[in-house]
Formats: structure tokens, C-alpha cells, sequence
């Protein structure tokens, strides 16, 4: 379930209020979330370059269907992509088999080896950065004539949203909190404290601060330590 904008701004500005007695903009508070999501993400993709291991059931990771014939083995990329985790392939009357994401020059090799080169039971595909400054993705093997598809499906982390907290103002300065134009956080209540945390830091309430103490119960018992 995404974490509600609204929510995290009730909670913000009760707590700087209460704490520190001054009042913060709900853009400033926007710009602190929404750096604190950007935060979170680096260290999302760090723990993943460390050990390969990701979760499907993470709300940033998304499954994009590209349907590759013998002359589109080429395609652009989700707009939204950041990392990309694995490939599946899924042949006419086939189940998924799921392949192997190269680095370019690896591909390259497998695609002119007589031993190792993709087939559909060992399917690959590569990123890399076009002519154009686009970023790519080519699949291996593609159908050898015209009237087959191979259906290869990409699963990738994609950029968080940027959150947004839209309201209606009042003749005396007052705001109204509009759901009409927000955007929600598109991560997991589970990150709820450590975005939050975060958030709270660019804002000028260090995590030292006595209000912080008992940290725990600014993070939701199913964080995984690891992804520190």
C-alpha cells in the first residue's frame, strides 16, 4: 500500500509545530520527501549491487511486455526505468523462461559464440545507451522470419514518483488539503519511517533530536535491515 502525501504532511508539520514551534510551506516539505525518496532509492540500488537480490513484491519494481519480431530486437526502454532486475521470454504456447540481463560487452560475446549463444531455452538481452543519448534494450534470441513474436518481459525498479501536496489557500493564509492535483508516494508503508526520518533531517530536526528518540516507531516492524 503507497504511502499517503497527505498523511505525511499531517504528521510533519504537527510535529515540527509541536517541537519547534515554527511553521514550514507544504512545498519545502515536498522537497524534503521527495529528496528523501530520491535517498532511499540510491540506497534501494546499492543493496542490490551488492548482492542481486530484490523483492517482486516491491512496489518500484514493474514488469514492462515488449513484443519482439525478427526485425524490432531493438527497443526503447519504460520511461520510468532505472534498474533492470531480469528477463523473462515467453515463446507462442510456451511457459516463461527467464534469461539473463548482460553487460554489453558480455553480450557481445555470447552473441558470436558457437557454445554459449542465447537460444529461447537461454534467452538474454542487454541495456545500453543509443546513438541518440536514449537508453536501450536488445533481446536475443528474436524469431528467424516474419509471423513470429517472442514476448520477452523485462522486470526493472523504476523512479519513485514525485509526491506532491496540492491545497486550497483561505483569506487568512490557511491551507486545505486538495486531493484533486496530489500525488501520493509510490512506496511501500513498510519505508513509512525511514522516508520519513529522512525527510525530517532536510528539514533541520536531526535524527539525534530528542523527538526522534525511540526511533523504532518511526519504522514499520517489517524494514528490512539489510537495505541500510
Amino acid at each position: 500500500m503507497p504511502i499517503a502525501i497527505q498523511d505525511v504532511h499531517d504528521f510533519i508539520r504537527g510535529l515540527i509545530k509541536k517541537n519547534k514551534g515554527g511553521f514550514v510551506s507544504p512545498k519545502d516539505i515536498d522537497r524534503a520527501v521527495n529528496r528523501a525518496s530520491v535517498d532511499w532509492m540510491s540506497a534501494i540500488l546499492s543493496k542490490y549491487s551488492r548482492t542481486k537480490k530484490f523483492e517482486f513484491d516491491h512496489l518500484l519494481v514493474k514488469k514492462a511486455t515488449f513484443n519482439v519480431t525478427y526485425t524490432t530486437g531493438v527497443q526503447s526502454l519504460p520511461a520510468d526505468y532505472v534498474e533492470g532486475l531480469t528477463i523473462y521470454l515467453t515463446v507462442t504456447g510456451g511457459t516463461p523462461v527467464e534469461g539473463t540481463l548482460y553487460n554489453w560487452d558480455e553480450f557481445l560475446e555470447i552473441q558470436n559464440s558457437s557454445i554459449l549463444a542465447p537460444t529461447t531455452s537461454f534467452p538474454a538481452a542487454t541495456i545500453f545507451l543509443d546513438t541518440d543519448g536514449t537508453k536501450k534494450i536488445q533481446f536475443s534470441p528474436v524469431p528467424a522470419s516474419a509471423g513470429i513474436t517472442h514476448v520477452y518481459t523485462l522486470v526493472y525498479f523504476k523512479l519513485p514518483v514525485t509526491a506532491v501536496y496540492n491545497y486550497t489557500t483561505d483569506n487568512y493564509g490557511g491551507f486545505t488539503y486538495s486531493a484533486s492535483g496530489s500525488v501520493d508516494l509510490d512506496w511501500d508503508a513498510r519505508y513509512y519511517g525511514d522516508i520519513l526520518a529522512r525527510a525530517l533531517m532536510y528539514l533541520g530536526i536531526s535524527l539525534d533530536n530528542q523527538v526522534l528518540l525511540g526511533a523504532e516507531a518511526l519504522k514499520d516492524s517489517n524494514q528490512k535491515n539489510d537495505e541500510r
